[in-house]
């Protein structure tokens, strides 16, 4: 891909999570093969498994007040995504915190991500 065409699948990632739909743009824009790593530096490989944390996550969710992109960066086949994070989880209360995504592309999707904050 070029940082053209990551550039433009970035904007419309973002165009369907700012439209509530988090998990149809994980299905678009994520591989098969994704190894994501989150905050708390665990490691989970396979885009199935990545998706049932990302759907438990987003079942805890009981409150929005900001789930905006602030920023992007493309160099290659990586990219850099900032997100402004404030929302209220069942378990863990209030989060509010900007992370930045760092995402690694192959055949047209994130096949590497891990965030840090």
């Amino acid at each position: 891909m070029t940082e053209e065409q990551i550039g433009s699948s970035l904007e419309a990632m973002i165009s369907l999570v700012a439209a509530g739909k988090p998990m149809e743009a994980f299905a678009q824009f994520y591989h098969d093969d994704l190894e994501k790593t989150d905050l708390d530096g665990v490691t989970h490989k396979g885009k199935l498994v990545n998706e049932q944390i990302g759907n438990e996550l987003l079942s805890k969710v009981t409150a929005i007040r900001d789930f905006t992109a602030v920023d992007k960066i493309v160099k290659g086949n990586r990219s850099f995504l900032v997100w402004s994070l404030d929302f209220d989880h069942a378990d863990d209360g209030a989060i509010k915190v900007t992370q930045v995504a760092i995402q690694d592309w192959q055949d047209g999707k994130i096949i590497r991500e891990r965030f840090i904050a």
